[in-house]
């Protein structure tokens, strides 16, 4: 199964062995590391579970029937928090999948810490009710 982020709500950065996920819905942001954030790019570049589970399993030297045990753990966390869609579609394109060069440890399953704090910043911040204008012209509210 490949699954697809949701880019109306989401936006995402890898910044070396952590990703920074923000839901701008509802607020909430994520972080991973290591293995974490290694699915996450693999998510992103279309992956499906199985073929991130052979590249993790590969790239971790780990048993591949846990590796996928905890793939499909981290994914339905994703998953449930709206983060991520399913997409049963084949993907369209062959992609060669990679993994960006960085010090990886011992594979551990991955996970998301999730932060709850940013809804009051998010909810007040002025930039996000700006029009096609953009800052600082708010976007006129209907009476």
């Amino acid at each position: 199964m490949r699954f697809l982020v949701d880019t109306q709500n989401i936006s995402h950065e890898r910044l070396n062995d952590e990703v920074i996920i923000i839901n701008l819905a509802s607020a909430a942001y994520y972080s991973g590391s290591g293995t974490a954030s290694d699915l996450w790019t693999l998510i992103c570049q279309g992956a499906s579970t199985e073929e991130a589970t052979k590249l993790l399993a590969s790239t971790y030297k780990y048993d591949e029937s846990a590796v996928s045990r905890d793939i499909e753990a981290c994914v339905a966390s994703l998953v449930k928090a709206g983060i991520v869609l399913t997409h049963d579609m084949p993907s369209a394109t062959e992609t060669a999948l990679s993994l960006p060069a960085v010090d990886r440890g011992d594979w551990t399953a991955p996970h998301f810490d999730e932060y709850l704090d940013m809804w009051d910043l998010l909810r007040f911040d002025p930039v996000h009710d700006v029009g096609e204008a953009g800052w600082p012209v708010a976007t006129p509210h209907k009476a």
